[in-house]
């Protein structure tokens, strides 16, 4: 059951914590609970850069989620997602438009990708858009999990006129499977207080604009 939910891997007469470079996504639920604190603090600076009647483009993910929750308290926004939870999380908002990207539906995670998802990102323009990632490294860049979820990231990216990267200081020096982009193509990375003084320094020499959330409190 851990290892099903990405807390270690078994091995031949015990088990290990996972590698830092992971091809493997642990189940949505499980990851929902990590880091709250932080990930909530992370969507309350993110929502800020929303104004009532902007069109949001919300890549699938745990952080990301916070944010749906956070732009609840918004008027008029018109939200795409390739998220089914964050779908639902913002479906009934009064005033709100929400697009669901179409296409597969992965599993464990809830997003859809694969070309009818890809063929409509294409179609649209969006005032920002918001992407999680499963890796943040200087030289690798964004990463993620799977090579198939790549295309509809990109896509998302090219959708909006500002782009933002939300992630919780575990991300930070991880490498996954496959590279989404270079950190400069990112308008911001929105993190959390847990990443440290040196790879903050670090990450800003490297000409990455990195913000971090103050402390949040309770959830």
């Amino acid at each position: 059951l851990l290892e099903d939910e990405g807390l270690l891997r078994r091995t031949h007469g015990g088990a290990v914590l996972p590698f830092e470079s992971t091809a493997a996504y642990p189940h949505h639920d499980s990851m929902l609970q990590r880091q709250q604190l932080e990930k909530a603090a992370i969507a309350r600076c993110a929502a800020r850069k929303v104004s009532d009647g902007d069109v949001v483009v919300l890549d699938s993910g745990t952080t990301t989620m916070w944010l749906a929750r956070e732009l609840r308290s918004k008027r008029d926004l018109t939200i795409v997602t390739s998220d089914l939870k964050i779908a639902l999380e913002v479906a009934d908002v009064a005033g709100f438009e929400v697009l669901c990207v179409g296409g597969t539906v992965r599993p464990r995670s809830y997003n859809t990708l694969g070309a009818f998802a890809e063929g409509m990102l294409r179609e649209l323009h969006a005032n920002h858009a918001f992407l999680g990632a499963d890796g943040i490294d200087l030289r690798a860049g964004v990463t993620n999990a799977t090579v198939t979820e790549v295309p509809v990231k990109r896509l998302m990216m090219r959708c909006g006129l500002s782009v933002t990267l939300v992630a919780d200081h575990t991300k930070f020096g991880r490498i996954g499977l496959a590279r989404v982009a270079p950190l400069a193509e990112f308008d911001e990375l929105g993190t959390s207080q847990g990443l440290s003084g040196d790879q903050l320094e670090a990450y800003r020499a490297g000409g990455a604009r990195v913000s971090v959330a103050p402390d949040g409190g309770a959830v």
